[in-house]
């Protein structure tokens, strides 16, 4: 459980360095902990979903400039990190330049340990 923690903050950190301030939920209604460690495992699929459900009100759109987003689940140290990236179609292919991704940690049963939107 101590790795899983410092590779989280090691990550955070690692980003924050490169980028800037970000904006990182651990707590409350956009990082909520309302799950006990005895509910069942998450699969990809439904890490999608609760990451889908903990991103910013119209992030994936649509807008006038985000057609939507894609989503890249991927699992390590017995927890789930969803990578959210928005594209603008542009004659029927995805655009990504210049928009806004998003990262949503999630543990095994999908209780969230980090939100970290619009980096």
């Amino acid at each position: 459980m101590r790795a899983r923690w410092a590779l989280l903050a090691l990550m955070v950190i690692a980003q924050a360095a490169l980028s800037g301030p970000v904006l990182v939920y651990r707590e409350g209604d956009a990082c909520p902990h309302d799950r006990p460690a005895s509910a069942p495992r998450i699969s990809a699929e439904q890490a999608i979903e609760r990451a889908k459900a903990l991103l910013p009100k119209d992030f994936c759109g649509p807008t006038l400039f985000v057609s939507g987003c894609d989503f890249e689940p991927e699992t390590a140290f017995d927890s789930w990190r969803v990578f959210a990236r928005q594209y603008k179609l542009v004659q029927g292919e995805k655009r990504y330049g210049g928009l806004d991704h998003s990262y949503v940690v999630l543990d095994a049963v999908g209780n969230c340990i980090a939100n970290i939107p619009g980096t």
